[in-house]
């Protein structure tokens, strides 16, 4: 029986118009949308949607509309949404149910194949576009064109694959036109009530952005000391807990489990509790570590689990929606589901963030991203931290380095000299005795980074009182100080500059004039030490400028990069050199970097 047009297209008209109603009520269905915005799918998420949208491929052929053995239908739209909407193994699943369908329960059989083929490749087309139409960005005339191609693949393959060939001929005239164009439009309607599902999305995932930055404001104080703070890892639990809406958090190193917490819950009629900070069977001893009496009795498990091993392994978030069988968490977390993702430094795990929730088909996408986003930020935190304690290490060793950094020949020449005293004034050689004593005492004292100027000229006075009691009339020092120096500059930062100018420092006389003076400038003092000696030498200046060791010994390079690290970038030590003498000054503020505050104590 012949169809007239009008009839012909009123009947696609209510196809399509079916398809778009069964797209609006699959999207209003909060699984289907959870499933569909996630970016990270389970194979289980991807079954479920093959099989949603394979179902929809069967709905579209048995609805359709029978034109001289051929079955007219809407089939291409499902098909190609299945891929855009899934992706390209939803897409290759669906079509591959729906085409079985077609092949064994639709039409004509002289079709059956060709429509079979056209629908697998609908799936495939719509899977290879998912990147380019992924998370509602699409544009509406490419998916135009892109449906209106893919009916024309359909057309191809009935007259390559149907016989006799006047009759796909005759197929392709009468159904061709009609269904390339209204399949193009109805593909619009369809993606459309789909839509709202990415705007949700992207408007969740920007309050998860903002929940994650407000978490990240409080969390970021607690990871100062990295992972290793057992008081503030137990805090941390305590504050995701607090601020998600996750059952239960445990927080592990690479070993085992920091801290975790979970939620109290009704479980069949029974009060399960749970309390923060006792690890299960850790002690053997539940009753009496929770403290409280009527808790449930906790499983004897210490250990990660394995979710959380492996995502330390893989270096990536993982989900897990049930717990092994052969787990020992089996029974513990058996009606949870779970996600697990590391802390990652230079691409490698330190450590990981599990959390669980009721059990479910699917996560949602905001819980992933909120997961994913504070692991991030902690993994940058934690770095940074690492680094700091790596800088305070080296500094400290550099600091050590320095205080036990004795001149053989110093030592050498002073009992040398003392020893010679001896035998002229025996009373001399005992306060020199005592000034070395004191001297070294200063030296490997307290580990104090910052003291009292006082303290700091008394040990440049002793250390100068011996080089005069060996070099006698030929070592001349001039003092020019203030009464009072309120201040307190790092330590060991004078002498190692005396040191070099009394070495270095001889004049045309043959005798070594070193002059320390200081004065107030700019709310600190400025320290000069001169000396009347050939100056430095331009090599000696420029591994300065590089930061570079001069000669065998760390001095004035330390000396530089410690008034850098306590005063800044722009206070290193300044060094004004002739042919008749050199200048070297040191400005010390009152105020000084709050790192080398918090190091003031570096021996702790």
């Amino acid at each position: 029986m012949r169809i007239h047009m009008e009839s012909l297209i009123f009947e696609v008209t209510l196809n399509i118009a079916l398809l778009v109603l069964v797209a609006t009520l699959l999207s209003k269905l909060q699984v289907i949308q959870t499933t569909i915005s996630q970016e990270r799918r389970s194979f289980a998420g991807q079954v479920f949607l093959a099989a949603v949208f394979g179902a929809v491929i069967i709905l579209s052929v048995y609805t359709g509309i029978e034109v001289g053995g051929y079955n007219m239908n809407t089939r291409v739209i499902a098909a190609i949404a299945s891929g855009i909407l899934g992706g390209p193994v939803v897409g290759m699943y669906a079509s591959m149910i729906g085409a079985v369908y077609v092949y064994f329960l639709s039409g004509d059989p002289a079709f059956a194949m060709a429509s079979a083929f056209s629908t697998v490749l609908f799936g495939l087309l719509g899977g290879g576009f998912y990147p380019y139409f992924q998370r509602g960005k699409w544009k509406y005339r490419d998916l135009f064109f892109l449906t209106c191609f893919a009916e024309i693949c359909d057309l191809v393959i009935i007259l390559r694959m149907v016989n006799p060939f006047s009759l796909a001929l005759e197929t392709v005239m009468r159904a061709g036109p009609l269904m390339t164009v209204m399949n193009a439009v109805g593909i619009l309607l369809f993606i459309s009530s789909f839509n709202h599902i990415f705007i949700r999305q992207d408007i969740e995932s920007s309050r998860q952005l903002q929940r994650a930055s407000e978490l990240a404001k409080r969390c970021i104080p607690l990871l100062g000391n990295g992972l290793r703070d057992k008081e503030n890892m137990e805090r941390l639990v305590g504050v995701l807990m607090e601020s998600s809406g996750w059952t239960g958090v445990i927080l592990t190193d690479k070993e085992k489990i920091l801290a975790w917490e979970q939620k109290e819950e009704e479980t069949e009629g029974q009060e399960r509790q749970f309390w923060p900070g006792s690890l299960p069977g850790q002690d053997g001893q539940d009753q009496e570590n929770r403290g409280r009496e009527g808790a449930a009795s906790l499983p004897e498990i210490s250990e990660i689990p394995e979710i959380g091993r492996e995502a330390m392994e893989k270096g990536e978030l993982l989900i897990a929606y049930k717990v092994p069988k052969t787990s020992a968490w089996y029974e513990w977390m058996k009606d949870y589901s779970m996600i697990a993702a590391p802390f990652l430094i230079e691409k490698e795990a330190i450590g990981s963030l599990i959390v669980w929730t009721k059990k479910q088909w699917v996560f949602r996408q905001s819980d992933v991203e909120l997961l994913q986003n504070l692991v991030e930020i902690a993994s940058a935190q934690i770095a940074l931290s690492e680094l700091e304690r790596q800088r305070m290490l080296r500094q400290q060793a550099e600091f050590k380095a320095l205080q036990f950094q004795v001149n053989p020949h110093f030592l050498f020449n002073a009992l040398n000299t003392i020893s010679y005293v001896c035998r002229e004034n025996s009373g001399r050689a005992r306060e020199l005795l005592v000034i070395l004593a004191e001297y070294f005492r200063y030296n490997l004292g307290e580990g104090r980074y910052m003291v009292p100027m006082e303290e700091e000229l008394k040990h440049v006075r002793d250390y100068l009182e011996i080089e005069k009691a060996r070099f006698e009339d030929k070592l001349e020092v001039t003092y020019d100080l203030p009464e009072t120096m309120d201040i307190r500059i790092p330590t060991l930062i004078l002498q190692p500059i005396v040191e070099n100018a009394v070495r270095y420092g001889i004049g045309r006389d043959g005798k070594r004039k070193v002059h320390i003076a200081a004065e107030r400038d700019k709310g600190g003092i400025v320290v000069s030490v001169r000396d009347q000696g050939k100056g430095f030498q331009e090599e000696i200046l420029e591994k300065l400028e590089r930061g570079e060791p001069v000669g065998g010994s760390i001095g004035l390079r330390n000396v530089d990069q410690r008034m850098k690290r306590t005063y800044g970038e722009d206070h290193g030590i300044q060094i004004s050199s002739t042919d008749e003498g050199s200048c070297v000054r040191l400005w010390f503020s009152k105020e000084c970097r709050k790192e080398t505050k918090e190091g003031e104590d570096m021996r702790k």
